[in-house]
């Protein structure tokens, strides 16, 4: 304290208010876009256009705002603020001549057309060739130098005199000035010439189609300001032109394969998922052998086949749905072309399965087996069908059913099969008559169903009321390799619902009816060869008559498994697939009650005409455009062959043609012919037999249903 009262300042105090006043002096807020006036007299300025407020009330000339950016190496003043490089009409005038520049094609269009004119020179490697697509030169394809002696310059382009340019409104220093002894500038905006108005040259900077000269001097600045900063040598000294390997695969390959994924899958499935086993297992595999062909390899016979078998199918599909006569006779030749490449494959990896020491996979075997079957019902070839099919059944009883342990997509694959050969031999009666009375005695006494005693689907003995029996759990072992679903049970691992909207106890019982049908032809034959008498076939038939009538669905037919596809359900497709579902099952259940009724008792057609009704509603709801699948082709081909009224005869038969002409399968065409032979016998004379029934026809003309 001083003598007066009034405090004394300290040294200490003195030091320490200093330091708080250098303190707020370095944090205070700085401006970085005020006027040259403002920043040179230290006052705030508020950045007004085109003067600001500040410089008019004092009266003073305002000096606009300069652009500035300046990068140090060394620092010996403190930090010095970066200040924006272009104004904001200068940045809106680039944006819009670099849109206006940019090519309407995509990238993947770019590419092509690059790879297009990259091939035209390959057989002129030692020529010049330089090209690129796009606002950036970014598709650029440098020439390679080809001694390391004598490497190409592109003639020099002379800049022209520098020349003053007056200031315009918006700044008040020259571009160029920005650019002088800055490395880094001139390397990035060294080729740029700006006008009077701050406009860029676009033939400079966003050069789409400029000349030869110009593009070598781009490339020759890029390459040496590159080599400046980086200290690297020339990309263009490493690269060196590689060999051509040529591509084994067939030019209509990518083509094919896409038609098979986007259009020839939807035959197999009711419904449409991302997870079916031809989305996993057949297209992943025949991409993989494409993808080894186009690098010159050559794939395993079962990959093979299996390519070969999907081109085969796609190219059938493009001959169904082209419409000259041109693209027709073309198709027809391709796909004849590969489906007897893949027949030979197909036999040359069944030779080395057996009598060499090279394998396939099974799953591989199993899969070009399926492929072919889809080739054979193509070419409507029912003999083939019957031999795939019966090869499919070999195989897995020789090396499915052994595995102790199955994948689930060798559980798909056994599905997938089953699937099929249940609703072939449902209609497939001109078969059951050729097993003969030695073959049923080498069989063993408790079935009859084995491959290797009957190409026929027979009777399995199980005692008790089948009601009972499928509320039975099966056993994982026993469920896994019922492949034909002969005994009766429950099992909830079961594939069906997931992959074909189908509940397995519908598939049962259509395989359950035709054993049956089966016994009542072979008991025809007045020779001993049923293993069943009247009294125990009564029992049966009325067992599965009142568990057909009582059936009903335990849950809603499609569902998802293994957390279904999140695109699947928020897309709608999940609902439009259970809609869809639901009114094939009840299709199904309904022509399964026609088909019982006619297979079993042959009872009268007009008994039967309220269920065929039915089903042609259920068929209509059914119709979204899409080419039916196998559950629709038998319930449509069970109705039509019972139909007596005029108006659903042609129902079907437009539905038959319509189906044969959206996918080009035989199969429709010969449910038709079938169909028509039916309702021609029927419509003769009252002194024949009125109830001349599909089965009958069948079995005099030779003819067969198939399904993919």
């Amino acid at each position: 304290m001083s003598s007066d009262g009034l405090p004394t300042m300290t040294a200490a105090t003195a030091s320490r208010g200093a330091k708080a006043s250098s303190a707020m002096s370095t944090t205070r807020p700085r401006s970085l876009g005020g006027c040259a006036t403002c920043r040179s007299r230290h006052v705030k300025c508020d950045e007004s256009r085109p003067s600001c407020l500040v410089c008019r009330n004092l009266g003073l000339t305002c000096e606009k705002y300069e652009i500035r950016l300046v990068f140090e190496a060394i620092d010996t003043q403190g930090s010095r603020c970066r200040r924006p490089l272009f104004t904001e009409d200068m940045r809106q005038r680039m944006s819009k001549e670099l849109v206006d520049s940019v090519n309407p094609d995509d990238a993947a269009t770019l590419l092509l057309q690059i790879d297009d004119q990259c091939e035209e020179q390959e057989e002129h490697p030692d020529s010049y060739f330089d090209t690129y697509l796009g606002p950036f030169g970014a598709f650029r394809a440098p020439r390679p130098v080809l001694e390391s002696t004598e490497v190409p310059t592109c003639p020099s382009i002379k800049s022209p005199p520098y020349q003053h340019v007056p200031i315009a409104d918006d700044y008040n220093m020259a571009f160029e000035d920005a650019l002088i002894n800055d490395p880094i500038m001139e390397c990035l905006f060294g080729g740029i010439d700006v006008n009077a108005t701050g406009d860029f040259q676009t033939e400079s900077f966003f050069n789409i189609t400029g000349t030869e000269n110009h593009e070598c001097a781009s490339q020759q600045s890029v390459t040496e300001s590159s080599e400046m900063m980086m200290g690297l040598p020339s990309l263009s000294q490493h690269i060196q032109y590689t060999p051509n390997i040529p591509s084994l695969a067939p030019a209509d390959a990518p083509f094919l394969l896409s038609v098979y994924k986007s259009q020839v899958v939807t035959l197999f499935s009711p419904v449409q998922s991302t997870k079916s086993p031809w989305h996993i297992l057949h297209v992943p595999s025949a991409m993989g052998t494409f993808a080894q062909l186009t690098m010159g390899e050559q794939p395993g016979n079962a990959q093979s086949c299996i390519f070969y078998a999907i081109l085969a199918t796609g190219a059938y599909m493009q001959r169904a749905i082209s419409t000259s006569q041109g693209h027709r006779e073309y198709w027809q030749r391709q796909s004849e072309s590969y489906a007897v490449s893949a027949q030979n494959y197909l036999k040359v990896a069944l030779q080395d399965m057996s009598a060499t020491l090279k394998k396939s996979k099974y799953k591989d075997i199993l899969i070009a087996l399926m492929c072919m079957n889809t080739v054979f019902a193509y070419q409507g070839n029912e003999d083939h069908i019957r031999r795939c099919l019966l090869d499919c059944e070999n195989w897995i009883r020789f090396r499915g059913i052994p595995k102790t342990s199955k994948s689930r997509k060798v559980r798909l694959l056994h599905h997938c099969y089953v699937y099929l050969r249940i609703f072939y031999e449902s209609t497939s009666v001109s078969h059951v008559r050729g097993s003969s009375m030695q073959e049923q005695m080498n069989a063993s006494p408790d079935t009859v169903t084995s491959m290797a005693s009957s190409p026929s689907f027979r009777l399995r003995q199980w005692e008790g009321r089948l009601d009972q029996r499928m509320n039975e759990l099966k056993e994982q072992h026993l469920g896994e390799n019922d492949i034909h679903l002969e005994i009766p049970g429950r099992w909830d691992s079961t594939m069906y619902p997931h992959v074909f909207a189908m509940p397995e106890t519908l598939l049962f019982l259509l395989s359950q009816v035709t054993r049956l049908g089966n016994e009542r032809d072979m008991s025809d034959l007045d020779d001993g060869s049923s293993i069943l008498d009247f009294r125990q076939f009564s029992s049966r038939a009325r067992s599965l008559e009142r568990y057909i009538c009582t059936w009903r669905p335990s849950s809603p037919p499609f569902h998802g498994e293994d957390n279904e596809d999140d695109d699947l359900s928020g897309s709608g497709a999940f609902q439009a697939n259970t809609i869809l579902s639901s009114h094939m099952v009840l299709a199904l259940h309904k022509a399964l009650l026609v088909f019982f009724y006619r297979r079993i008792y042959d009872v009268d057609p007009t008994i039967l005409q309220d269920r065929v009704w039915q089903v042609q509603d259920s068929l209509s709801r059914c119709d979204r455009g899409d080419i039916p699948t196998a559950p629709l082709l038998w319930a449509a081909f069970v109705a039509a062959c019972e139909a007596l009224d005029p108006t659903l005869r042609d129902w079907f038969t437009n539905w038959f043609n319509r189906s044969f002409k959206a996918s080009g399968l035989q199969n429709f065409k010969f449910a038709l012919n079938i169909a028509k032979q039916v309702w021609e016998k029927q419509g003769q004379p009252l002194s024949s037999d009125n109830s001349t029934s599909w089965p009958q026809v069948m079995r005099d003309s030779g003819m067969s249903m198939f399904y993919v």
